[in-house]
């Protein structure tokens, strides 16, 4: 950035700031990524780019009208400056008014001015047209250059600028709409925090974000944005968290609640024990899985790009083949200012990315355009059991030991299993808290994933785990208690073994319950065209059967499963051709995420898992994945809906002006119109709330 001066403030009203920065000309910019963290700066209300001038336009919110954003502009994001391709020139509404007051003003100029005036107009178009005709053959851009230069060589130069100005006012209404689209995900990428109040020792000091640490006593007050996730040690407040779960309603925090960072306090003041910090905390996650989704282009972007300009072609031999038959020129005119490709071409990223903050707003967290494709064309949900299809929230129901007191064999279970955040870890630590144990320190713990933890509790080895880790990985004999685990596994319950050295302590068993919502969501999912549902676990194989067999409709179970079995079985579903989903909710689900064909986690989900999926259900229900359905269904269907209604009507209006009804003027107007009411209505249809039960299948 030393290359570059400082920004400089050039014009300055009431609640609007304008600044030159030459950095802005700069190829790689992003624009849309650099707005998006303008805007969610404190005291921004808007923010626009214009890299041609090398200027960013500022509209004030009321608390910034005294900041000194030359000094904001300094921190931007290096990843503002990451495109890999120079981004389009944007159009404004500044650029529409005056092509059009330049159209009007040609129609009145004497023929000597018009050629020159009207060739400068069209100069931008003819010039792209060319260089796209040169690099990359035929597509969109070479009509626009064949309309405007035969209308400048036929003399019609009135022509020429109204398509010209067609041209600048189509490019800003595309501008308009896609930056709406936009506009909504970035209302979703988390606000940058500078600094933060936190407690040390007894004051109340201001630290820069990134120093904050776990441990850190962080303070939040009324109006205050929550930058970490942790533990509310102090106070009470209702906080807004709908940036974070989409939920309306203020959420009521007390003593012991936990947080997420993102939320906003509404009244009130919080005291927050910070567990996790900086990159790692939930804001900055969503932050930047909304960041990738205002850059990334989806399967479906790319394949209506492509068709796009496949027809191109089509449009152009019918201009050539009406001019070869008839010698009208106008007529060849109309028709090239008509094509197929705007109506195929534009509607796919609006409607994708108003869908993605659709699915947001309620509760679903689609990091890409490609997920929600996915998603939608999925034909096998394939679920991880504990925590997913089941609550996850383990109580202690049977406690056998062997030689060892029940608190004392509790407390050291419980002393491994405290760092753990799996669903079995927690209901132990939990049911020593519930006995009022206070538990020992551990050292030198080790975390062998799906199966068990072992570490040096009180100068011995004491190892939790599964009966295949305790026996098989260990080597650890547990025919003491194999009759009373068999009659466990027989009552639906959850065993973990306990051993000490080379003997065995004992067992606790467990019972998980099934999701309250899984049978209507597996019937709704099943009406929505799925046509396959597979259960994996680690369990054993009578723990699971009995569980499940509560949840009608599961045409298999797969138990005693390690990570990459797990990854394994999706894989071969995906070699047999079917479009695989996995849910889950642990880091032992990553693996199977990667290797389907889309993951979705579930909100409790963190570190690897969460960031391995593509779909996050932010609500903890699996009512979120009917919506992720219903959002990809219907954003499919909006567009196919926007393929035919662009291809029935351009054949229209190609048969209109193919017989010569329609000057090359009004064909560009009527065909314009048309166009930017297909993207109207498709933007709308995207951004419409679904309804409940909605049933969206297109292919039953």
């Amino acid at each position: 950035m030393a290359q570059y001066p400082l920004p400089q403030l050039v014009h300055r009203t009431r609640g609007r700031l304008r600044y030159r920065w030459r950095r802005l000309s700069d190829p790689a910019l992003d624009p849309e990524y650099f707005e998006a963290w303008l805007e969610n700066t404190e005291g921004v209300a808007r923010a626009r780019v214009n890299p041609r001038a090398a200027c960013v336009v500022i509209e004030l919110a009321p608390q910034g009208s005294g900041a000194d954003f030359g000094n904001v502009l300094l921190r931007v994001p290096a990843r503002a400056f990451s495109r890999g391709v120079p981004a389009p020139p944007r159009r404004g509404l500044g650029d529409a008014v005056f092509h059009a007051a330049m159209t009007a003003a040609v129609a009145a100029m004497p023929p000597g001015l018009q050629l020159p005036v009207a060739a400068a107009m069209g100069a931008p178009a003819v010039l792209k047209g060319a260089e796209t005709l040169l690099t990359q053959g035929l597509k969109v851009r070479v009509l626009d250059m064949a309309t405007i230069g035969f209308s400048l060589l036929r003399g019609d130069y009135v022509a020429a600028a109204s398509i010209s100005t067609m041209v600048v006012v189509g490019e800003f209404l595309r501008q308009a709409t896609e930056d709406r689209s936009n506009g909504l995900l970035k209302s979703l990428v988390a606000a940058p925090v500078e600094s933060v109040w936190v407690r040390r020792g007894d004051a109340e000091v201001a630290v820069a974000f990134a120093d904050v640490v776990p441990g850190d006593l962080v303070l939040a007050g009324s109006g205050g944005l929550v930058a970490v996730d942790g533990l509310v040690v102090a106070g009470e407040a209702l906080l807004d968290c709908s940036s974070i779960t989409g939920e309306s309603a203020p959420v009521y925090v007390k003593e012991g609640a936990e947080i997420l960072s993102g939320c906003v306090v509404r009244e009130g003041a919080v005291t927050i024990e910070a567990r996790r910090t900086g990159a790692e905390t939930n804001m900055a996650r969503i932050s930047g899985f909304m960041e990738n989704a205002l850059r990334e282009v989806s399967a479906r972007e790319r394949r209506s790009d492509r068709l796009a300009d496949m027809l191109a072609p089509i449009t152009l031999g019918l201009g050539a083949v009406l001019y070869a038959a008839t010698h009208d020129a106008s007529r060849a005119l109309s028709v090239l200012t008509i094509d197929y490709a705007c109506a195929v071409k534009l509607p796919a990223p609006v409607v994708i990315k108003t869908s993605l903050h659709t699915a947001a707003r309620e509760g679903v967290l689609i990091k890409s355009g490609s997920g929600l494709d996915a998603f939608a064309e999925a034909d096998t949900l394939v679920f991880d059991k504990t925590g997913t299809l089941t609550t996850g929230r383990l109580r202690v129901t049977d406690v056998l030991t062997a030689g060892i007191a029940d608190d004392e064999f509790i407390r050291l279970a419980a002393s491994v299993e405290d760092r753990s955040d799996h669903p079995v870890g927690q209901a132990v630590v939990a049911e020593a808290a519930r006995r009022g144990l206070e538990l020992l320190p551990a050292g030198n713990a080790c975390c062998s994933i799906a199966h068990g933890i072992e570490a040096v509790v009180a100068g011995r080895v004491v190892r939790v785990g599964s009966h295949h880790y305790i026996a098989e990985d260990c080597g650890i004999s547990c025919a003491a208690l194999a009759g009373e685990a068999e009659r466990l596994r027989s009552e639906a319950k959850t065993l973990v073994f306990v051993a000490s050295g080379e003997s065995l302590l004992g067992l606790i068993a467990l019972r998980d319950e099934i999701r309250p919502e899984a049978c209507d969501v597996l019937r709704q999912m099943r009406l929505r065209g799925i046509r396959h549902v597979y259960v994996l676990t680690g369990d054993h194989a009578r723990t699971a059967e009995t569980l499940l067999a509560q949840v009608p409709g599961i045409d298999g179970m797969h138990t005693d499963l390690l990570p990459e079995e797990k990854a394994a079985f999706v894989k071969d579903l995906r070699s047999k051709g079917h479009k695989v989903a996995m849910i889950g909710d642990g880091v032992n689900d990553a693996p199977a995420f990667v290797a389907a064909d889309v993951g979705v986690s579930l909100s409790r989900t963190q570190g690897l898992a969460r960031e391995s999926a593509r779909i996050v259900l932010l609500r903890d229900s699996l009512h979120g994945l009917v919506v992720a359905r219903d959002t990809g269904l219907r954003a499919a269907g909006i567009l196919d809906n926007c393929f035919m209604a662009g291809v029935g009507i351009n054949t229209g209006l190609l048969l209109v002006a193919g017989a010569g009804l329609l000057s090359p003027v009004a064909a560009a107007a009527v065909h314009n119109a048309t166009t930017f009411a297909i993207l109207g209505g498709s933007a709308w249809a995207a951004g419409r709330r679904p309804a409940a039960g909605q049933q969206t299948d297109r292919r039953n």
